[in-house]
């Protein structure tokens, strides 16, 4: 918030409750000026994405996640240059997840393949920290499938169909808390 209230923009904070038992939803909604969607389960990160991006009342939509692991203090800078672009990620420079000598090859795989689909050099696909222009996303949302793979298709949609994408280098920290 502070990022944003020094900022020239106008916003809204949509928060999803993805069926949480850990206490997070009742906190959600006793903070002032969030907007709390609460599904009764678990959906996954592609439905709550898409859910938030149709609820969405501004001319662009940004998707970041509650873990920590993102420099949410950036967005303002992420939705500087969305005038002259469809969406803008944050490519983290370097990732912090778990078992990052098996997942690292394969995202590498992963992303190659993606960029000689596209014609474009994805320097990072599964960037969940990402800014975009909310007529364009609409068009797309309805592919996202329910999992993690919803930043994946997002990009690969934008792409496939002419839209533009830059990528703006971000940090990337630890995952507060445990994940599922």
């Amino acid at each position: 918030r502070a990022a944003l209230d020094a900022s020239d923009y106008t916003y809204e904070i949509i928060a999803i409750d993805d069926g949480s038992t850990d206490g997070s939803t009742e906190l959600l909604f006793a903070t002032d000026d969030i907007r709390v969607l609460s599904f009764q389960q678990n959906r996954g990160s592609g439905s709550y994405r898409k859910y938030r991006t149709l609820a969405a009342r501004g001319r662009n939509v940004v998707w970041t996640d509650a873990d920590m692991t993102y420099p949410n203090h950036e967005i303002p800078q992420l939705v500087d240059p969305i005038d002259g672009y469809d969406q803008v990620v944050g490519a983290r420079r370097t990732e912090e997840g778990t078992i990052k000598f098996l997942r690292k090859p394969a995202k590498w795989f992963i992303r190659r393949l993606a960029s000689y689909l596209t014609g474009v050099k994805i320097p990072d696909l599964n960037s969940g920290l990402r800014a975009m222009r909310i007529e364009v996303a609409r068009q797309f949302v309805h592919l996202l499938p329910k999992g993690f793979s919803c930043v994946t298709t997002i990009t690969m949609a934008f792409l496939s169909n002419g839209y533009s994408v830059k990528y703006i280098p971000i940090d990337y920290a630890k995952r507060a808390g445990t994940s599922k």
